[in-house]
């Protein structure tokens, strides 16, 4: 659709000399809701100038993230609450509000942050969520570092060695980007999952792959001399078998055991001397900073703990993974589907299909399929 935009308003600046920009005006725009159903409602919506500390983007791409949006869906048709679904968003600067330093109309930027960097045609996001991306790197590519924040901010928590072994629990979004994100710090990775059509894209990205259902049963002899065992558990539901499986084969290696949840299940555990000296940790969100109004509009810095990030670091270091080919949006086999066919998209990602996630798109690109 056209974008309808209000008279502007410019007055005259102090400086003779400068440039007259035009004044932003607010655009009429579509972007996705969660409104008391299982599947998302398109409404109109006014996306406003950007404020102290903000860009609007013209979006090209967004990315669905399964876990967390049909959570928020389902929470929606059982409390009638209404929720902006989305948040992570790529396109290109439209308008700079006041400082917001470093970014100019006509940047390729991403930009994140539920609530913000919504599924929509344009979006309005704090400048300290965005970052720059190469002009090379093709924003659905790009895109994707909004979620990948997640897994470099989960892989510092993990604390890894050079000669730990590292094994992936669920082969979803986040698994998939968890374990690329490991395997980048040169760490052999597993993958695993109970549904090997989740696995099909696993040597592709350079992963070894297992059926969940049999690897901590079989557990294959140890080869390393030294280095410990960490899990990420990165699945849904009831994780209490899988917990336990987990911390023996991590307790077999003769360095420190760990695992590290990341993403949304339950567990109930048995702490007892048989459960050894294991460390658990949960990794949420994509690191310091997020979800701080405050922080991410510069008003105010944060300090992240000792080898962890911000943000906005982790932003950037998502991004870098995707620039070098350490993470590889491209194998991932994700579909890319116009706007007008999201309520299909969500539908089928409830039945769990063999991609993790879907791109939509807000352009002439926006139909091409899955790559």
């Amino acid at each position: 659709m056209t974008a309808v935009r209000g008279t502007p308003t410019g007055g005259r600046t102090t400086e003779p000399d400068a440039v007259r920009q035009p004044t932003p005006t607010t655009l009429v725009v579509r972007q996705l809701v969660a409104d008391g159903a299982a599947e998302p409602l398109t409404e109109q919506v006014h996306r406003e100038p950007p404020g102290r500390g903000e860009l609007r983007l013209r979006a090209e791409w967004s990315l669905v993230s399964p876990g967390t949006e049909l959570h928020y869906l389902d929470r929606s048709a059982r409390t009638g609450e209404r929720f902006p679904l989305g948040y992570c968003s790529a396109g290109v600067v439209e308008a700079v509000g006041p400082q917001a330093p470093g970014y100019a109309p006509g940047d390729r930027v991403i930009a994140m942050g539920w609530g913000e960097a919504v599924h929509s045609e344009a979006v309005t996001v704090p400048y300290r969520l965005c970052r720059h991306v190469p002009h090379d790197l093709d924003l659905a590519d790009a895109v994707v570092a909004g979620l990948a924040a997640t897994a470099v901010h989960a892989v510092d928590r993990a604390v890894l060695e050079a000669d730990d072994e590292v094994v992936v629990v669920g082969a979803g979004m986040v698994g998939q980007l968890v374990a690329q994100t490991a395997a980048a710090r040169g760490i052999p990775v597993t993958l695993v999952d109970l549904r090997p059509e989740r696995l099909r894209t696993a040597a592709a990205l350079g992963l070894n792959a297992a059926d969940g259902g049999s690897f901590f049963a079989t557990d294959p002899p140890q080869a390393r001399p030294t280095g410990g065992r960490c899990v990420f558990l990165c699945g849904t539901g009831d994780a209490g078998e899988v917990i336990a499986a987990a911390a023996r084969w991590a307790d077999r290696a003769p360095g420190r055991p760990r695992l590290v949840g990341v993403g949304r299940f339950a567990a109930h555990i048995d702490f007892s001397v048989e459960l050894g000296n294991l460390d658990i940790r949960y990794a949420a969100r994509c690191g310091a900073g997020y979800r701080d109004a405050a922080y991410a509009r510069g008003l105010r810095d944060v300090t992240a703990p000792a080898g962890e990030g911000t943000v906005t670091e982790n932003l950037q270091r998502a991004l870098d993974l995707i620039d070098i080919g350490a993470i590889r949006p491209r194998e991932m086999g994700l579909p890319r589907l116009p706007l007008e066919r999201a309520a299909q998209a969500y539908a089928e990602l409830r039945e769990r299909p063999a991609h993790p996630a879907v791109l939509l798109g807000y352009g002439p690109h926006e139909g091409r399929g899955t790559p």
